[in-house]
């Protein structure tokens, strides 16, 4: 018996039981316990989770993004920007290494002063 209501908690719960809302959508119950977490964008397209490398898509380089993730579900994890979701996959440094991307600025190293 609780000493407030007077009533074993089990009973009260099956009291209660028509008032309990279920989740119809487990993709939204799924998004409510997702981690966010806010992350820069290296310029060759990764960031870094719990000390492990992701590739995110090229056009957030240099950005700061969110990711949403499951801790123990990081296949499904993804950034979330403007309300689009894009997938992340583990960093394959091999292949990462060789990916061409646009350089955004370029060196003019005959300003340098350096002969």
């Amino acid at each position: 018996m609780h000493s407030s209501t007077s009533q074993r908690p089990i009973d009260r719960y099956k009291g209660d039981l028509a008032r309990v809302k279920v989740a119809s959508d487990s993709e939204w119950l799924d998004n409510c316990f997702m981690n966010r977490v806010q992350r820069r964008v290296n310029n060759d397209s990764t960031i870094s989770i719990d000390k492990v490398s992701y590739d995110v898509p090229m056009q957030f380089i240099r950005q700061k993004i969110e990711v949403r993730y499951l801790p123990d579900d990081m296949d499904n994890a993804y950034v979330y920007y403007e309300n689009v979701k894009y997938s992340i996959r583990k960093t394959n440094k091999v292949e990462n290494g060789k990916t061409k991307r646009k350089n955004s600025f370029t060196i003019d190293y005959s300003k340098d002063g350096v002969k």
